[in-house]
């Protein structure tokens, strides 16, 4: 969702305290996919089941 782009964001639900990994992607001009470089983003989830947080703001890498 970018609805102040060029800031982009997805909300999304995972169990309380679950550690995630995940990458960035873009598509060019004809659809190719290309991953951000670098280590995997690592994400942790607060423990309480009904916890909202904002995650840091993410540059491509």
């Amino acid at each position: 969702m970018n609805p102040n782009y060029p800031r982009w964001f997805l909300p999304v639900s995972v169990p309380a305290g679950t550690t995630f990994q995940f990458k960035f992607i873009k598509k060019d001009a004809v659809g190719n996919v290309i991953w951000e470089s670098g280590s995997n983003r690592i994400f942790t989830s607060p423990s309480s089941s009904t916890a909202t947080i904002d995650t840091p703001l993410y540059n491509w890498q």
